[in-house]
């Protein structure tokens, strides 16, 4: 027995040693993660209760900001992708993921040069007259460099980081067995789309996947007709599984208002084309960018005439294609809520596994929705907000309990959407998002009706009518609103509703901790 214990310590500490010379370091990466995973069941499932539920929430977050810190890499994806569900974890979560949106560490220009010259067999000197050595931007995944290629074209290089592909199956796992102990420590549901995003994932780190996303999104906008969207020419014979050379664009950040609007461009044009597009997507074309983020939307002035603002989309590694099906339903979905439709809409969304169609609604919305009254008439109050926190938790865990029925493009198109409303949110809610995501809506679904009979023209004319005079009410009572509140009070709508939403939310304990609906959950 002794002997063995020999053996084992000694090839337990040659693995580890190996594991320390190898750059990788899958041992101490997972080792990392699995303390991190212990302190969470400790922390939760020993330590917690209602007197130190904060402080658990605190140290827990912090543990898993460190986790994702050391272990860099797919780590820092993992920690932005909890900051995305702010909605459903606790504030010190938010808190602290957040922090990782601009921690990504970048590698040396060395090991970018072994990167390059492994995928293409050449040196950068033989395919670039300049190359920058320093990284413009740095990601969890890539990094991205400026260079000129030796026809004079400025390009943007992006370059995966070495380990990404060799930590991948270990980091997935690790990923679920976080998933695992994060679902067992909040009894929500968290593991049952965990495949889904692995296996988005795994395509992610496939540069060539990505310069596929990218064309398909290209033809989708030729064949809709948008001229002020542009997507970035790609260099085909030069992309690799790591690496991407793609036109260089010299543009403004779409978060960067005031910069944009030293150009002379209508701000409030421009939120409506980015809306627009993404709804597009969604309702129309059906090919969808997943992660449209502030550093992935640019503006700039339109080549050949700089009074015209153009839209630039970037970065087209998460997509997804929807399935007719879904589209047409979510197109429906969408149309229901305006119409008032209540059947359908009950229909629509048991048919996804969900038996509560107004907190359904609500989520979808991104703010408060009750079937008795229209979207354009619904204020925000007390009421609402108090019925959605004494709801959510309980009604999230009861709708995902049918995961089989549940749309797994669902998730992305969330995830879509959350962006778009953060960005609109951002840049001072400058449209009606919701509006504009309706009006594409109906088109989506008369793109699907159009296969009908004629004679059922008539009942689809007075629809669209009707649906026309609701959006139109809509837009006019927040016009009215808007200005209304800039003349009274100097303030705009999402202002208003922040601070009457804040003084509302005092003193409410919320129970378990959790971050319930509050005043950033309904804007924008």
């Amino acid at each position: 027995m002794r002997k063995f214990l020999k053996y084992t310590f000694g090839l337990g500490l040659m693995a580890f040693g190996y594991d320390e010379y190898n750059e990788s370091k899958i041992i101490r990466r997972n080792a990392n993660t699995i303390r991190c995973g212990l302190n969470i069941l400790y922390q939760y499932k020993i330590r917690f209760n209602a007197e130190n539920a904060n402080d658990v929430h605190e140290t827990v977050a912090k543990d898993i900001y460190e986790t994702c810190m050391r272990n860099d890499g797919l780590y820092v994806k993992f920690g932005q992708g909890i900051a995305a569900s702010e909605h459903l974890l606790p504030p010190p979560y938010f808190k602290w993921m957040s922090l990782l949106q601009d921690k990504a560490k970048a590698v040396s220009f060395d090991r970018v040069k072994n990167i390059f010259q492994e995928e293409t067999g050449k040196r950068i000197d033989e395919i670039f007259d300049e190359f920058d050595e320093i990284p413009i931007a740095s990601a969890s995944i890539a990094q991205v460099h400026k260079a000129k290629l030796k026809n004079g074209d400025v390009v943007a290089v992006k370059v995966q980081k070495p380990n990404i592909k060799k930590q991948f199956g270990s980091d997935m796992l690790m990923h679920h067995l976080i998933c695992a102990v994060l679902q067992f420590a909040f009894d929500m549901p968290i593991l049952q789309f965990q495949e889904s995003i692995q296996s988005n994932l795994q395509k992610e780190i496939d540069f060539r996947i990505e310069y596929e996303n990218a064309e398909i999104s290209r033809r989708a906008l030729q064949i809709i007709g948008r001229k002020d969207v542009h997507i970035p020419k790609y260099y085909e014979e030069l992309n690799t599984q790591r690496i991407l050379v793609s036109e260089w664009i010299d543009g403004i950040k779409i978060s960067h208002q005031d910069e944009i609007k030293k150009l002379g461009f209508n701000t409030k044009q421009i939120m409506d084309t980015v809306i627009s597009t993404f709804a597009e997507q969604i309702f129309i074309s059906g090919f969808v960018h997943c992660d449209p983020h502030p550093g992935n939307v640019f503006i700039r002035p339109k080549p050949g005439n700089n009074k015209q603002y153009e839209v630039v989309l970037l970065d087209f590694g998460l997509c997804i294609k929807l399935e007719n099906q879904f589209r047409l339903d979510y197109s429906e979905f969408w149309t229901s809520i305006f119409l008032q439709d209540f059947t359908k809409l009950k229909n629509i969304v048991q048919k996804w596994g969900i038996n509560n169609e107004e907190m359904f609604a609500s989520m979808q919305l991104m703010k408060p929705y009750q079937m008795k009254q229209p979207v354009h008439c619904h204020q925000v109050t007390k009421e609402d907000v108090m019925k959605l926190q004494l709801k959510m938790k309980e009604e999230i865990r009861e709708m995902m309990k049918q995961t089989d029925l549940f749309p797994k493009d669902l998730i992305f198109v969330n995830r879509n959407m959350n962006l778009v409303r953060s960005v609109n949110k951002r840049c001072g809610s400058l449209v009606n998002r919701i509006n504009i995501m309706a009006r594409y809506a109906q088109q989506g679904t008369q793109q699907f009706n159009d296969i009908l009979e004629s004679q059922k023209f008539n009942k689809k004319f007075h629809s669209s009518l009707f649906f026309e005079l609701r959006l139109w009410v809509s837009g006019f009572v927040y016009s009215l609103l808007s200005i209304w509140l800039k003349w009274k009070k100097n303030q705009k709508v999402e202002d208003f509703l922040e601070q009457k939403q804040k003084e509302q939310f005092q003193g409410i304990h919320e129970q378990y901790g959790f971050k319930t609906p509050d005043e950033k959950t309904f804007d924008a």
